[in-house]
């Protein structure tokens, strides 16, 4: 009996330390990635992974290659963007052709969004309906209740970025591979583009400023540092919703540099981007506005955080190793610190 006994409470010591110990594994799982930002790493061109950098800046946790700790595979190629919709996040791998949904807090897998060829950008819509431009010349129409692509929209060439608004969703065609020079203008409800509009070479960012004008960043025919016949400048163009026209546009004055990567403060009256080795700033209330220069030094991608305004700039260094995030002062441009990276750091998403 004694022997019977002494099984039975060493059974329920082992039941009930197995129970403790699963919870705590799962609560020190839980939440392990709220409260931070999330960097977009592409990965070595063509034979690597790409991977995500989470950063925690009031512990000042940095951890690498999350997504495959994780889930216990690689990512895949290329790493291009990630949005955070519902308390889930959506991570758009190009090379791959697809789109990891994962829990933004866990970062376990939660599906994926195949149907794609080159993704680029995915933008919550309405209800369970999602965009994802792919750069083979469409939007892919996203059932998010079932990861599904349902249908595809026709666009010009090379379809990115993407910004909404009330009725309408403005898609920047940056041309590929190749060239183009337009915005198509979807109606979201019945998913057609009703509208065209001519910008300039190769719009490569948008961002929607605090009265609903749509602010295109066009990076103009050409490189940066690979100056060819027939380059043209950026342009930097204003598009009002309600008329479908342009109603300001300012053209940079270089044709061997480039502006990109367009972000907007929480204001949404100071627009950032790229340009001329460095970081601009851009006042849409001014009342004639022009380009000022906040900071001297080449970057790679662009973000701004709303909860900190502070600019998050990448450093790639040689392309091979790990590169570098720096973050600086949105309104004096002064140096913050810098985060460790993955390999060719290029974008980010801020859990705010």
């Amino acid at each position: 009996m004694k022997s019977f006994r002494t099984n039975l409470v060493f059974v329920a010591l082992t039941t009930i330390l197995a129970i403790s110990s699963c919870k705590k594994t799962e609560d020190s799982i839980k939440g392990t990635f709220t409260n931070g930002i999330f960097i977009v790493n592409e990965g070595a061109f063509q034979t690597g992974t790409g991977t995500i950098t989470f950063y925690n800046p009031d512990s000042n946790l940095v951890k690498q290659n999350i997504f495959e700790s994780v889930n216990g595979r690689p990512l895949g190629n290329i790493a291009q963007s990630m949005a955070i919709y519902n308390d889930k996040a959506y991570i758009v791998v190009n090379n791959a052709g697809k789109v990891e949904v994962v829990d933004p807090s866990t970062f376990k897998t939660l599906g994926t969004i195949t149907g794609l060829v080159n993704p680029s950008q995915f933008l919550f819509v309405e209800n369970n309906k999602a965009y994802i431009s792919d750069w083979v010349g469409r939007v892919a129409i996203v059932d998010l209740a079932t990861n599904k692509v349902k249908d595809t929209i026709r666009m010009g060439t090379g379809p990115d970025m993407m910004v909404k608004t009330d009725k309408y969703v403005f898609v920047a065609n940056s041309g590929g591979l190749g060239l183009d020079s337009t915005v198509s203008v979807v109606e979201y409800s019945i998913d057609q583009v009703v509208k065209t509009i001519k910008v300039g070479n190769a719009p490569s960012g948008m961002a929607v400023d605090g009265i609903g004008k749509i602010w295109v960043l066009c990076k103009g025919k050409g490189f940066s540092g690979w100056s060819q016949a027939g380059d043209t400048p950026g342009k930097l163009v204003r598009i009002d919703p309600v008329t479908m026209a342009i109603d300001f546009s300012f053209t940079f004055t270089s044709t061997g540099d480039h502006p990109e990567k367009l972000v907007i403060n929480k204001e949404k009256t100071i627009l950032y981007f790229l340009f001329n080795s460095g970081i601009y700033r851009f006042n849409t209330l001014a009342s004639n506005p022009l380009p000022e220069k906040l900071v001297s030094r080449y970057f790679y991608g662009l973000g701004y955080e709303n909860k900190t305004g502070y600019l998050y700039a990448s450093d790639p260094k040689d392309y091979q190793n790990a590169g570098i995030v720096l973050r600086f002062r949105a309104d004096n441009g002064s140096l913050v610190d810098s985060i460790p990276a993955g390999i060719i750091p290029r974008g980010f998403a801020f859990t705010e």
